[in-house]
């Protein structure tokens, strides 16, 4: 007894000497919202102070390396279009690609949780979070998204969407997160809001 009782007190005293990070590591959610925080915030300069590397481009628009990527993501692009009429950009992650559709589900849901926790604190001097209903997933539709909005009186951020999306192409499923403008949807939901 006095044996199992000294070797509790020597261990309790072990684990009180090691260091912080050996006991308990970072939560992941930290490290995602301040990456989500960072890129909100780059929404007003339409990307330009995260874009990164030259990739080749496609008929319709550049893309460049994101310089602020996701925890897990396997790769965050830009893509700057070169509409007439739009001028915006829009940022993009690819969270998940391969053929399991039972773990593109999971990478669907913990991102659109992940984003919707999210707090994005400096907008208009206050804080703001996402707002919007996950689309539940079917295996047999082969396509999904759910949208949220940033709940901001700012209004050059009120055009900020981001969408998760769940596809199946021919080479398996892929779920991203996209953040871009939503103009015309914004100016339709504050003149709704105006009208109650």
């Amino acid at each position: 007894m006095k044996k199992n009782l000294f070797l509790l007190l020597l261990l309790h005293c072990l684990a009180l000497s090691l260091p912080a990070q050996i006991i308990k590591k970072p939560a992941a959610s930290n490290n995602f919202s301040d990456s989500l925080s960072k890129i909100v915030h780059d929404f007003d300069g339409n990307f330009i102070h995260l874009q990164g590397a030259a990739l080749p481009p496609q008929p319709d628009a550049e893309i460049y390396k994101s310089s602020t990527c996701l925890p897990a993501a396997l790769h965050c692009i830009i893509y700057r279009y070169h509409s007439v009429q739009d001028k915006t950009a829009s940022w993009q992650a690819i969270v998940y690609s391969g053929d399991n559709f039972d773990e593109a589900m999971k990478a669907y849901q913990n991102i659109y949780r992940q984003v919707k926790k999210t707090t994005v604190y400096g907008i208009a001097g206050k804080s703001a979070a996402f707002d919007g209903e996950m689309q539940k997933p079917d295996e047999n539709v082969r396509f999904a998204v759910s949208s949220l909005r940033l709940k901001t009186t700012d209004a050059k951020f009120r055009q900020l969407a981001a969408e998760i999306e769940l596809s199946n192409n021919y080479d398996g499923w892929e779920v991203r997160l996209n953040i871009f403008s939503k103009k015309y949807q914004a100016e339709k939901e504050k003149e709704k809001e105006e009208d109650e």
